[in-house]
């Protein structure tokens, strides 16, 4: 693995996770998310890291270099799970 390489792979982890956060966060009869909170906490605060990185990578890598539209996909796409999984956490940071 290196640094190109790692948004794609942050990408291809971040669909697993984003199922994983959207199955567990349902809500029982009881009240309570199918997964514990600290679970979604975690997974969640994981995929805004990774994403974060990959989209940092990704700008680094497009100002190096001339244009490539695969990279801005990438880093776009990124960006815009980076901004998921933060909402993610931050919705489900107890208050």
């Amino acid at each position: 693995m290196n640094r190109d390489n790692f948004p794609l792979i942050a990408i291809g982890l971040s669909v697993p996770l984003l199922s994983l956060l959207m199955f567990g966060s349902q809500l029982m009869a009881d009240g309570s998310t199918r997964l514990p909170m600290l679970t979604l906490l975690a997974i969640s605060e994981f995929g805004t890291l990774a994403n974060a990185i990959a989209a940092w990578l990704g700008i680094a890598r497009l100002w190096q270099g001339p244009f490539h539209a695969g990279r801005t996909v990438v880093t776009v796409a990124s960006l815009l799970l980076a901004g998921a999984f933060t909402w993610a956490l931050i919705h489900f940071w107890p208050l």
